[in-house]
C-alpha cells in the first residue's frame, strides 16, 4: 500500500536497485517502491536513471518534477497497460495530419462537454 510522498529538495542521485529507489546524497538512503505514492523532485540537480523512471512508471508512481524556481514543471505519466501499447502509439505518429486534427478536435470538445457538466452549465 503506497502512502508515501518523497520529496528530494536538494542535489542527489537517484537508482533502482531491488525494489528500492536509492537516493545517493553524502548519506545513502532506500525506500520501498511499494510504500511511495508520489515523488517531488524539485530540485534541478537530481540526476535519475531511466530503470528507476520505468519501475516508477510500472508501480504508478506520480513524479512530478520542478523547474529552478521549485514550481512544477512536469510530471511523469504512465500509458495504460496493454499488450499492444506500443503498437497503437506507433499507427498514431503515422497517421495524416487531418486525422490528427480531428481527434484532437474531439478530445478538447468532450473536456469543454465534460468541464461544463461538472459546473452545472447545461447545453442548447
Amino acid at each position: 500500500m503506497s502512502w508515501r510522498t518523497v520529496v528530494i529538495s536538494s542535489n542527489a542521485k537517484l537508482d533502482y536497485q531491488m525494489g528500492y529507489m536509492v537516493v545517493r546524497r553524502m548519506d545513502t538512503l532506500k525506500i520501498h517502491l511499494s510504500e511511495m505514492e508520489i515523488l517531488l523532485i524539485e530540485s534541478t540537480a537530481v540526476s535519475l536513471t531511466a530503470a528507476l523512471l520505468a519501475e516508477l512508471s510500472k508501480k504508478k508512481i506520480k513524479v512530478i518534477f520542478c523547474d529552478e524556481k521549485r514550481n512544477p514543471s512536469s510530471e511523469l505519466i504512465s500509458y495504460y497497460g496493454s499488450h499492444d501499447t506500443s503498437t497503437k502509439i506507433r499507427t498514431q505518429i503515422t497517421w495524416k495530419d487531418d486525422v490528427k486534427k480531428a481527434v484532437w478536435t474531439e478530445i478538447v470538445a468532450e473536456k469543454i462537454r465534460k468541464q461544463a457538466g461538472a459546473f452545472g452549465v447545461l447545453e442548447s
